[in-house]
């Protein structure tokens, strides 16, 4: 999980840096909401993350499947364990601070877990975020398979409205069919549901990123402003105008809008207009070693920041006990949610935020100056 490397694809590292903030932003209840009335986060960031990966997806007919899933278990799963582990850890000692006692799983939860990470994705509501890596991983090793059979026959156009379908028909079956089935359909309604976008990403670079790329500053702007209309006329077909965005992915729940459509032209409009914006901001913000670091550390930050929110609650608490009471800070409620926050003004939420993003890199960077340490020392011993 070890991240130093610098990433050479800035405008992909700018977009990647975006979207981790917006989850971030979202869970705190917005904090800076960019573009958010028009194009709310829950509308395309989750599809957006896999349109990422489809950008750089590789495989064909001549993919060795073998080699592929060990790479994608190196890289998906086992970050996954490692920082669903560490929050695990996180959790237990926040629950002891707060609660005042040591909470003991009760019996089968091990079961518990395995069927939370089977069907929604997460092991523990603390690390809940980390529903998406497990149906990222389904995704791209559904996709590995699909090509590696049609591979030398394989046209994208097509695989793309063969997907559209498969997409659409994961949104009916959600809103008609889930309430009243089995939770193991979740994963594969998941897998349905992202495998157009991942199609999306390789088309965009294939086909579009040139002429993409290619367009002048004004319409570049231009577009963004369509895609603004679009959705400005899109909410007045809706009962209400946040119907475009489709809440609870993990649990394919969320999805208000009556249209079965929304979900995707929704995210494409999303995830159009911000590559739209990466355009025009990657070259000054691509530069930055902070979004560097922060875009490839996605993972620490999507697995921990709503730790590091109970920690800020934590500290509050302890001030609120024994040094001077917090108003508004609600104990109680703190005490029984993961996900409370102290609401005594708006601008709060900037701690919170703040907090899910640097305090999971500052662990991160923590990590990483250890493993260097170790490698040095591991070296230095060899030689003796």
């Amino acid at each position: 999980m070890k991240e130093l490397r610098s990433k050479s694809n800035k405008k992909f590292m700018v977009l990647s840096a975006i979207g981790i903030l917006m989850v971030v932003d979202h869970h705190t209840w917005i904090t800076f909401n960019l573009f958010g009335d028009f194009i709310p986060y829950n509308s395309f960031f989750m599809p957006m993350f896999v349109f990422i990966s489809g950008y750089f997806n590789k495989v064909d007919s001549s993919t060795n499947l073998i080699k592929y899933t060990g790479k994608k278990v190196k890289t998906l799963l086992v970050p996954y364990i490692g920082v669903s582990f560490l929050a695990f850890v996180l959790q237990f000692f926040i629950n002891w601070f707060k609660l005042g006692h040591i909470e003991l799983p009760p019996s089968g939860y091990l079961l518990y877990l395995l069927e939370r990470i089977i069907t929604i994705g997460s092991s523990i509501s603390i690390a809940e975020p980390m529903w998406f890596v497990i149906s990222l991983f389904a995704v791209l090793m559904v996709y590995a398979l699909i090509k590696k059979v049609f591979g030398k026959i394989w046209n994208s156009y097509m695989a793309l409205a063969v997907f559209v379908a498969l997409h659409i028909l994961s949104v009916y079956l959600a809103k008609n069919v889930l309430p009243v089935t089995t939770p193991y359909i979740l994963l594969p309604l998941k897998i349905m549901f992202f495998l157009p976008f991942l199609e999306m990403g390789i088309i965009y670079r294939d086909k579009l990123e040139g002429k993409h790329s290619g367009m002048s500053g004004g319409l570049k702007l231009g577009l963004m402003a369509l895609l603004l209309l679009i959705n400005a006329v899109r909410t007045t077909y809706l009962p209400y105008a946040y119907d475009v965005a489709f809440d609870a992915l993990g649990e394919m729940e969320g999805f208000t809008s009556p249209f079965i459509v929304t979900p995707l032209i929704s995210s494409i409009v999303g995830i159009l207009f911000w590559l739209t914006v990466v355009e025009l901001i990657a070259k000054p913000v691509g530069e930055s070693k902070f979004v560097n670091y922060m875009s490839c550390n996605t993972f620490w930050i999507m697995g921990l920041h709503v730790a590091f929110f109970n920690i800020v609650n934590c500290v509050l608490m302890f001030i609120s006990k024994f040094i001077v009471w917090v108003p508004y800070f609600d104990i109680e409620a703190f005490q029984e949610s993961e996900w409370y926050m102290w609401e005594i003004s708006p601008a709060i939420k900037l701690l919170y935020l703040l907090a899910g993003v640097f305090g999971p890199l500052l662990l991160n960077l923590i990590y990483d100056k250890i493993c260097i340490l170790l490698g040095k020392a591991f070296k230095k011993k060899e030689k003796e």
